[in-house]
């Protein structure tokens, strides 16, 4: 052998390797620094279950958000990434680098699960540009490394779907017990991400052939659907411990709130609600290219491989649960964008089809126009979340809570008011690293603040913009007042975070007195 086809051949042999590692390492500048958005929300709760666990234990059956006061406990998700970034949290020191690092782990996961689903259905070259397409997703891009569950969701589910098809063709029960510990994980995380599996998996059951074959997908379908009620059994007994706190403004308790997961019809019927999720899929998860090759692969005939379903085909009953899933989940869908997450599978499988297929064509203006149009995708996608303003901090928030840690004790529940604080927002409290409540300005009365320093609150943070007037601490305060402490807005004054010459709003913070009058 040659040396040149030697080099060829080592080029062959790694530049596979060394794209995925080139797609990952397009995250490395997003792995450091503050949470940012969007949905910097979300971020703020699962960053406090890992703080929480370094600060005082790991206990995944009772995690805690910022905003419950001295209750604290809440589940949302079994946490199972938090733990894994508390673990490095404790031998490292607590940072949301850990966080980070565990999603883009999750991330990774999910990605060989799908490349090792879409070789499988479609031969290595369309299982390639799929994974590429998987991982340059602008969803994907910025979810990858936020400190959210929805990739170790999505990897689980997908790993749920791999290993039940591997134990439908002969894979032995270890695969049915992979598919088990997938399907469970995943629904106890997510469940909602399973839902675009399964017509998938009922097309693979379909073609299996006898139902001896399906014995090991029935035993991953009952161990998911034990393990997700016995969760949820928890779940609810936990969340239904929380303090009747009725009084307290936009106060419900996280028992099966089905009016928020599924919402009403109202929303569905509205066009402009599904021109917006359209639009998301075009520009934020597929880029317009992308979403051109989908469609197309739609149509694009493919041989079947192995005996399995035609790809197309597969990759059409993956996206009919993708959009069964969006609307049975409408509200959470059109709210939250990282909700569009389940989809970038289907959408990046059919891409994968499309482009591969092409690439393989006899006629060299085919093959040109393939290699073009993934070359435009994986652009449009790198420059998306710059388009998008993605990334940004909120410096408003950093910086409050910053100064609420350097003057409330660690102990200490701290009442945060802003403009637009409310029940359930963990966004300056878990900045500060302190528990208390978040109230909207308008709800704040002297009545109020007595029922919550009942409750063990010490101290309230006001957050005020300079020319609101809605917004100038109540004057019943005032003789309270610990400290005035000026903070950096950088997003109103137009300047990046940290600017010199940031407009500036106010941070006061007032000391609670004990009920009764006495000082703390």
């Amino acid at each position: 052998m040659s040396p040149s086809s030697d080099r060829r051949n080592a080029f062959a042999r790694w530049a596979w390797p060394l794209a995925v590692l080139g797609l990952f390492l397009l995250r490395a500048p997003h792995l450091s620094g503050p949470l940012d958005d969007p949905h910097s929300w979300r971020q703020c709760d699962t960053s406090f279950y890992t703080w929480d666990f370094v600060k005082h234990g790991i206990d995944v059956m009772h995690p805690k958000v910022s905003w419950l006061g001295g209750h604290g406990t809440l589940i949302f998700e079994f946490p199972l990434p938090e733990a894994l970034a508390a673990l490095l949290g404790k031998a490292f020191g607590f940072s949301v680098v850990w966080d980070r690092v565990v999603a883009l782990a999750f991330t990774a996961l999910a990605a060989w699960w799908f490349h090792r689903i879409a070789r499988d259905l479609a031969g290595t070259t369309a299982a390639r540009i799929a994974t590429a397409v998987y991982l340059l997703a602008p969803i994907s891009q910025f979810y990858s490394r936020a400190p959210q569950v929805d990739f170790a969701a999505q990897a689980f589910a997908q790993g749920f779907l791999w290993h039940a098809w591997r134990s439908m063709r002969g894979g032995g029960w270890g695969h049915a017990l992979g598919a088990a510990a997938c399907g469970a994980l995943a629904a106890m995380i997510k469940v909602p991400y399973l839902l675009p599996v399964l017509p998938p998996l009922a097309l693979l059951a379909l073609g299996a052939g006898s139902l001896t074959a399906l014995a090991g997908t029935f035993v991953a379908l009952a161990g998911t659907g034990a393990a997700f009620l016995a969760w949820r059994a928890h779940v609810n007994a936990v969340n239904g411990a929380v303090p009747d706190w009725n009084w307290l403004p936009g106060f419900y308790k996280e028992v099966n709130p089905w009016w928020w997961y599924v919402g009403d019809w109202h929303t569905r019927l509205k066009p402009a609600n599904w021109l917006k999720l359209a639009h998301r899929v075009v520009f934020e998860l597929a880029t317009p290219l992308g979403a051109l090759q989908a469609a197309v692969g739609l149509f694009t005939s493919a041989p079947r491989r192995d005996g399995g379903p035609t790809p197309a085909i597969f990759a059409g009953a993956w996206a009919l649960g993708a959009f069964a899933y969006v609307a049975v989940f409408f509200p959470l869908n059109l709210i939250h964008n990282y909700y569009q997450l389940p989809l970038v599978a289907p959408v990046a499988l059919l891409v994968g089809i499309a482009i591969g297929r092409q690439s393989g064509h006899g006629n060299a203006l085919v093959r040109a126009v393939a290699v073009l149009s993934f070359v435009g995708i994986a652009a449009l996608a790198v420059l998306m979340p710059v388009k998008l303003h993605w990334y940004r901090v909120d410096t408003l928030r950093e910086a409050a809570g910053a100064a609420i840690a350097q003057y409330v004790p660690e102990n200490d529940l701290v009442v945060v008011v802003d403009h637009n604080s409310e029940y359930s927002d963990p966004r300056t409290l878990t900045r500060a690293r302190r528990f208390g409540w978040p109230v909207m300005k308008a709800d704040l009365t002297p009545e109020l603040e007595a029922r919550l320093a009942h409750e063990g609150a010490g101290w309230v943070a006001w957050i005020q913009e300079p020319g609101d007037s809605m917004l100038v601490p109540p004057a019943y305060l005032e003789g309270s007042r610990v400290a005035r402490v000026p903070l950096p807005h950088a997003e109103r004054s137009g300047l990046t975070a940290g600017a010199a010459g940031a407009a500036l709003d106010t941070l006061h913070l007032y000391r609670i007195a004990l009920p009764g009058g006495a000082p703390r």
